[in-house]
């Protein structure tokens, strides 16, 4: 009201829009649309990208051709995140054994050896993911293979931004089961039934929301003050909801959420 149309960022001075926020799960907010001169710049405090995240960026820009790689030159890993899944925890039980318990079974733990960036054999966390990203190199991800269910996918057609996501759920095309969706959270707003966790939308990002229903509440436990303005990775089956033009993914406890640092 006070400065019209002339709003600009606080970090590079780039013009910034207002959004009204038509869909109830966001707050109003100041954007950059993506378009012309209304993008942040690289060095902007409120473009600030992790590891994890230009990691993946830069593997996006490599193409890779099976057929062209010697088969001893390239690593598959076995992706077991359905073991994330609540509903598959036998009687509810959801306590994580300790890895320090002498209990705990040995293949559960994926380290890295402190004098090689060993890759993993099988990615059964988030966070495991997450360290895969930070502490390998570009050359060795670009040979790297996820196996999904005995089918192989590169690393960028299963750990996705929010475009892609929209893209895949607004055309249907559900190649794998689940996928891991990585961005930044803009807004978190917790209602009495219903918990949204919803994605930054600048520079021409497309909605993305994660939604916690109020049963599983106990079960997921960070906060809004943990998450907003943190880069995540969130996993689970992606859906589009038509009535706010948006992919969303729901999440049902902690291990479907990892925040990156």
């Amino acid at each position: 009201m006070i400065h019209g149309d002339k709003i600009y960022c606080c970090g590079c001075q780039k013009p910034v829009s207002h959004s009204n926020a038509k869909n109830s799960n966001i707050e109003p907010y100041f954007k950059t649309t993506g378009r012309g001169k209304s993008k942040h710049k690289i060095d902007c405090p409120e473009k600030r990208e992790i590891k994890q995240i230009k990691t993946i960026k830069s593997l996006t820009r490599y193409t890779t051709n099976l057929n062209k790689i010697n088969p001893d030159d390239f690593h598959v890993i076995k992706v077991a995140l359905s073991k994330t899944n609540i509903d598959h925890v036998p009687h509810g039980e959801i306590n994580e054994v300790s890895k320090d318990n002498s209990k705990k079974r040995l293949d559960y733990i994926l380290r890295y050896s402190g004098n090689q960036k060993r890759l993993p054999v099988q990615i059964s966390s988030l966070a495991t993911i997450a360290k895969l990203l930070s502490k390998n190199s570009l050359k060795n991800l670009t040979k790297t293979f996820f196996d999904i269910n005995g089918n192989t996918w590169l690393i960028n057609q299963f750990i996705i931004d929010q475009n892609q996501a929209f893209e895949i759920a607004y055309s249907g095309n559900f190649y794998i089961p689940y996928f891991v969706v990585y961005g930044k959270v803009g807004s978190v707003k917790k209602l009495d039934k219903v918990m949204y966790i919803n994605f930054d939308q600048q520079d021409g990002l497309k909605p993305f929301t994660a939604y916690v229903l109020s049963s599983y509440y106990e079960y997921f436990t960070y906060t809004k003050e943990q998450l907003e303005g943190n880069y995540v990775l969130i996993q689970g089956p992606l859906k589009f909801n038509a009535r706010y033009n948006q992919a969303e993914i729901q999440i049902k406890w902690n291990k479907q959420l990892y925040i990156m640092k």
